[in-house]
């Protein structure tokens, strides 16, 4: 279970601090993490659904799908309550 800032890998890092704002799309917190750690565009753009889920599940955010009326989805993910107190 993630505790403390210290407990968190670059990516999760950079994902909590971006949230603090606002909610973010999949698309936005890739350009994020590309730009913060050594992570490619692709290898985002590969793993965010997975790396969301694991936030998720540690209650640090909010995280669904969004879909369109042409069946387009996006993620988008927001800061719980929990994730305010570890990042703010």
């Amino acid at each position: 279970m993630i505790e403390t800032i210290e407990a968190l890998r670059q990516h999760q890092l950079v994902i909590l601090r971006r949230l603090r704002k606002s909610p973010l799309t999949e698309f936005e917190l890739a350009q994020e993490i590309t730009a913060h750690s050594g992570f490619t565009t692709d290898q985002c753009e590969e793993s965010m659904a997975s790396w969301l889920t694991e936030l998720r599940e540690e209650g640090l955010i909010w995280s669904g799908a969004l879909t369109n009326e042409h069946g387009q989805s996006m993620l988008v993910a927001a800061l719980t309550g929990r994730g305010k107190e570890l990042v703010c």
